[in-house]
């Protein structure tokens, strides 16, 4: 009779099919080294419904495997995993991000968790005078786009801000080198002087600010003065979306100008 795996052993198989240590798993899902190890080795028999959640997302379970897990979680704890709340073609995460945006009153676009670019609004795309063509060029990702000789220019100081989104990213992507777009993309910004530059000297263990102030000029409306706000869409840590605000009373009237600052209805 064929041995049905509970639990701990499905985690560990499946972590080591994907061959992630436990360390990246467990940075990957936001959960600790120990906590991973715990459950692998059967310390801990009440694991949460969220967590076992971010470890499925991590590991990237579709189907039968993402089955086997959840049935095994139900076994181990008696509760149940809602399947329909992490199936994409039900809810789904970049849709719904995208959505966002679209309907936020300030310039504003969504990231995913490599940092990929989801989708701009209008007045996002007309502040930073962004195509679609710029996005495709840069693989649309929004630090491979900072790091363009010419688009950087616009930036002013371009390394302050360079230097504080290299760490940012570093820090929010930190334990996905096994995802293979994110190799791909820093196999593409290792061959720039700059980001390497940048990225050996840049913090790596300090969580982003939600909101910082930087300058860049508009090849219309000259200088201007952007504040960010950074926010977890719906408290999943795949998605985030950016917003930016004026930061001084000059670039208010740009935005209100242009219509980059929508009236609430």
């Amino acid at each position: 009779m064929e041995h049905e795996e509970d639990f701990a052993e499905l985690l560990t198989r499946f972590r080591l099919e994907h061959n992630l240590s436990q360390g990246q798993l467990a940075k990957a899902a936001r959960l600790s080294r120990t906590y991973i190890y715990h459950l692998e080795h059967g310390l801990r028999t009440a694991p949460s419904a969220r967590a076992v959640r971010s470890i499925i997302r991590a590991l990237e379970l579709h189907g039968v495997e993402r089955r086997k897990l959840s049935q095994a979680f139900s076994d181990l704890t008696g509760e149940y995993i809602d399947e329909d709340v992490d199936d994409p073609t039900i809810f789904d995460l970049r849709s719904l991000s995208t959505m966002q945006v679209e309907n936020t009153l300030y310039p504003a676009h969504s990231l995913d968790r490599i940092w990929k670019i989801c989708a701009w609004n209008d007045p996002c795309k007309d502040l930073f005078e962004i195509t679609d063509e710029l996005i495709d060029k840069h693989y649309g990702h929004l630090i491979h786009l900072i790091y363009d000789p010419q688009y950087r220019r616009r930036f002013q100081p371009w390394e302050e801000l360079a230097r504080r989104l290299t760490a940012d990213f570093k820090f929010q992507t930190r334990g996905l080198s096994f995802h293979p777009d994110y190799r791909e993309l820093i196999r593409s910004l290792k061959r720039m002087p700059d980001y390497r530059r940048l990225s050996e000297t840049s913090e790596t263990n300090t969580v982003p600010q939600a909101s910082f102030l930087f300058h860049m000029r508009h090849s219309k409306h000259g200088a201007l003065a952007l504040r960010t706000a950074i926010s977890v869409f719906s408290g999943n840590l795949d998605f985030s979306i950016v917003v930016y605000l004026p930061g001084n009373q000059q670039t208010l009237d740009v935005f209100r100008r242009n219509g980059w600052q929508k009236s609430a209805e």
